[in-house]
């Protein structure tokens, strides 16, 4: 990958932490996540780019059982 798809593919991550981060308890909400996430992968189908999405979902998982978690 280039320079430039480095960067679009960091940006596009970006973008979707920032979308998604406020976790919801709402199954469309996880179904678009997912979506999405899979899109963002498909577009750019690096290690890297799957490494990175799953990091962001792992993130969004912990946080959503923390807020669950009394």
């Amino acid at each position: 990958m280039s320079v430039k798809e480095d960067y679009e593919m960091f940006s596009d991550i970006w973008k979707f932490y920032r979308k998604y981060r406020e976790i919801k308890d709402d199954r469309n909400y996880w179904q678009q996540l997912i979506n999405k996430a899979d899109m963002i992968y498909h577009k750019y189908n690096t290690q890297l780019c799957k490494s990175l999405l799953l990091d962001v979902l792992d993130e969004f998982e912990r946080i959503y059982q923390n807020k669950k978690s009394p």
